[in-house]
């Protein structure tokens, strides 16, 4: 795609709207059955929260091969929130149409852009109040998202993104790749002059970890339960998960060697997010066959043991080899988290997609296990090991220095 037909599309764009103060982005790729609710629910947020403001819709579509594009062209908004229909611009990708938003919204001259997704079931107006409110008034650049999930639910972000994100910025952030997001323009100026932009799905992690190493102001907001249709996917991890973990972790660790000498300075400020008593709505479960996991770990670990082996430190290795033994995998806390840090080393090294792909391997076998830690545990329970779990990683951040 040339750049100048790029610029030209991206100013037809501009040409139709006039300035506006907020834009929310909806990202959709065949979502027929949630783009109408999506944008009905963010146009009730603008209209009863943000009356004063001028706002607009923004949608843009990823190449559906559905009717998302032509059910959000048909759909009416009122007039005083006008709406956009776009297809992302550049190499395809989540981060291509976050991107394509960002630039939009810039030259309508926004000072903030709310981020959702187009497979949401569960948005409610509010979402867009407690997004957009933050970075409308000053008091924050990024609005991280706070669900409540179903422990099967978050499977990248609970045993990697969220700890390793804890232990390397210092920041006590539950769901740093929640897909949802308010941001200033301050942070999107940073973001779109970032080297590192990616394409992909991991521009989620990009965003959050852009604003803790460059000290931009960080908060969580609580949104309640979130319930998206791509849940259903996790059925079949290689279809949808497997993509999606190379693309997040190797953005973690292409921004990990990036802001070294950031996180290097940093240390855990001890901000624990334990639930004490939980009484608010319980999430529906996210469908998983633990057993076919368990399986899929034994093919895939022998597919990648010849790698695994090469990447780490051999009494390493040898430790894991003894946490695979005949039918049963147990990776614990301890060993999970210098397994990671072992596996964000030798990326730094080699920097060879192989590094992503072992580590894949083994964050199945980290998921079994979890599995059973969790199996009778509710949300309080889940929620608690999970902390366990992040202040290891922080006690272990020692040996990540050692080895990076």
């Amino acid at each position: 795609m040339k750049a100048a037909g790029v610029e030209e599309r991206l100013k037809g764009h501009l040409d139709s709207l006039s300035p506006r103060d907020i834009v929310v982005g909806i990202l959709s790729k065949d979502v027929e059955l949630t783009i109408i609710h999506v944008m009905n629910v963010a146009t009730s947020g603008l209209l009863e929260y943000f009356p004063g403001y001028r706002s607009a819709i923004l949608v843009c579509d990823g190449y559906s091969t559905d009717r998302t594009r032509q059910l959000a062209e048909l759909f009416e908004l009122p007039p005083q929130i006008p709406k956009l229909i776009v297809e992302e611009e550049g190499e395809i990708g989540k981060g291509s149409g976050v991107r394509t938003v960002f630039r939009i919204a810039k030259g309508l001259g926004a000072q903030v852009v709310v981020l959702l997704d187009g497979d949401l079931l569960s948005v409610r107006p509010e979402w867009v109040e407690h997004l957009a409110k933050p970075p409308l008034y000053g008091i924050s650049d990024l609005v991280i998202p706070y669900y409540v999930r179903h422990k099967y639910d978050g499977l990248i972000t609970n045993n990697l993104a969220y700890p390793l994100t804890r232990a390397l910025y210092g920041a006590c952030v539950r769901q740093p790749i929640g897909g949802e997001y308010g941001l200033s323009i301050e942070l999107i100026d940073r973001l779109l002059d970032h080297p590192l932009f990616p394409h992909h799905f991991g521009i989620d992690i990009f965003i959050t970890t852009v604003a803790l190493a460059e000290d931009l102001a960080v908060q969580e907001a609580l949104l309640g339960v979130k319930i998206h249709e791509s849940t259903m996917k996790y059925l079949d991890p290689r279809k949808l998960l497997f993509p999606m973990f190379n693309e997040v972790v190797g953005t973690m660790f292409e921004l990990m060697i990036y802001y070294e000498d950031v996180w290097r300075k940093r240390s855990p400020q001890n901000r624990y997010k334990c639930l004490a008593h939980y009484h608010g709505v319980t999430p529906p479960p996210t469908l998983v066959n633990l057993q076919k996991v368990k399986e899929l770990f034994f093919r895939v670990y022998e597919e990648w043991r010849g790698v695994i082996k090469d990447l780490l430190p051999l009494e390493l290795f040898q430790e894991l080899q003894g946490a695979i033994r005949g039918d049963d995998v147990v990776i614990g806390m301890d060993l999970w988290s210098r397994l990671v840090y072992a596996f964000a080393a030798a990326y730094k090294r080699l920097r060879d997609p192989r590094v992503t792909g072992g580590l894949r391997a083994l964050w199945l076998g980290r998921f079994v296990t979890y599995a059973k830690e969790t199996e009778n545990s509710g949300i309080e329970e889940t929620e608690r090991l999970l902390e366990e779990q992040a202040k290891v990683f922080e006690k272990n951040r020692e040996y990540l220095l050692r080895m990076f």
